[in-house]
């Protein structure tokens, strides 16, 4: 995936509105109760107003989310389902998205939906929809309440990939899957999607229901790679094959930071740059202790100075990131470039070499190949591509 450093925030939409319907069951997907995923959903899609209805639990939630950062800067409040709502909407007016806590959506589909215009529009009857206010409020007197009775009449919008109703405790397990689906959506890399990212995502599903944090994981993940680097200054196969295992195992787990973050909408820009500036020291640390590693088994062969090649290329690499995507906003081509190279599948190869005894291999191809990465991107830059 491309280096995404924003902390998962979307521009604010002007002048949107969305009623969030929050229903009674405690069911947790991922980790979160329902009401609260559907709340810190239409957070991250960005709305500027938000009117959660609770049928019976208004003060419980309210007191919830009272300091609650995920709402900063969105005018919200909680209703009891008996308290009017349909009337507040129809005063307020406009155009407003009704979602109810029994979806599971993402930011994008809701968003879709606050752009349309007209008729009341759903990608199902008893999804998601967008409608005037004043079609709610007819909606709402004819008896109607979100994720109970569809409209009688909605003009369809594509089902969104990731769309899936939460009515029967069946249906969390569901809920789940699809989440954690949507999670390797965007990986575009084969290996990535169906062996390394699968690998973190069983991890991150039984993570998810407990308080670990990303940050957290990132940093286990991090101290579990330096102890892997460490491990190679011995120059056995023993301690080679385990800190090439001990490599990869970090690598595995550095996925799971991210998706546990977007799980339970815990991303942050701290967060996302703790997780780059983690990889580049562990990096850092890797390269030269693998490099003693083959050098005090073979004190005659170039390892020292392939060695310093690989750390000095760890560095450079630091510098084309630092100065072409994070100072400023990546082209498009780089941000292929970057989601082309910028993996750690070399894990999968350091490992399988730390097996069969032959570590000296990959420090003689990361010498060389390792400076592939940021004369690419400077290249790129430099041709204005």
């Amino acid at each position: 995936m491309a280096l995404d450093l924003s902390g998962g925030a979307m521009d604010r939409l002007p002048g949107s509105r969305v009623l969030v319907w929050c229903e009674r069951a405690s069911w947790r997907v991922a980790g979160l109760e329902l009401w609260r995923r559907a709340v810190y959903t239409a957070c991250r899609a960005g709305f500027e107003r938000m009117l959660i209805i609770a049928d019976g639990e208004a003060d419980a939630i309210r007191a919830n989310l009272g300091g609650d950062p995920h709402l900063d800067g969105t005018q919200w409040e909680a209703l009891s389902a008996a308290d009017g709502w349909a009337q507040r909407v129809a005063h307020e007016g406009g155009r407003w998205v009704v979602f109810s806590d029994r979806w599971v959506v993402d930011a994008a589909h809701l968003r879709d939906l606050a752009e349309t215009r007209g008729e009341p529009v759903a990608a199902s009857p008893r999804g998601p929809l967008a409608a005037d206010a004043d079609a709610v409020a007819a909606l709402a007197a004819a008896g109607w309440k979100p994720a109970r009775l569809p409209p009688r009449e909605v003009r369809p919008l594509e089902v969104p990939p990731l769309y899936a109703s939460v009515n029967t405790p069946a249906e969390v397990t569901a809920a789940e899957d699809a989440l954690f689906e949507s999670l390797a959506r965007n990986t575009t890399n084969l290996f990535s999607r169906y062996v390394d990212r699968a690998m973190s995502r069983a991890i991150s599903r039984r993570l998810a229901p407990t308080d670990v944090t990303p940050n957290q994981i990132t940093i286990f993940s991090i101290a579990l790679g330096i102890v892997g680097a460490l491990c190679l200054l011995r120059p056995t196969y023993f301690f080679g094959l385990l800190g090439s295992f001990l490599f990869l195992a970090s690598t595995v787990i550095d996925g799971c930071d991210g998706e546990i973050a977007r799980l339970k909408f815990q991303e942050s820009a701290e967060g996302a740059k703790l997780d780059v500036i983690g990889d580049n020291v562990v990096h850092a640390v890797l390269f030269p202790c693998l490099a003693l590693h083959v050098y005090l088994a073979d004190p005659g062969g170039p390892y020292l100075w392939l060695g310093a090649s690989c750390l000095l290329g760890v560095l450079a690499s630091w510098a084309a990131v630092y100065f072409l995507m994070i100072q400023r906003a990546p082209s498009a081509a780089i941000d292929r470039f970057f989601e082309l190279f910028g993996n750690r599948e070399f894990a999968y190869l350091l490992f399988l070499l730390g097996f069969v005894g032959r570590l000296d291999w990959f420090v003689w191809l990361m010498g060389v190949v390792i400076w592939v990465f940021p004369l690419g991107l400077f290249g790129l830059r430099c041709l204005g591509r």
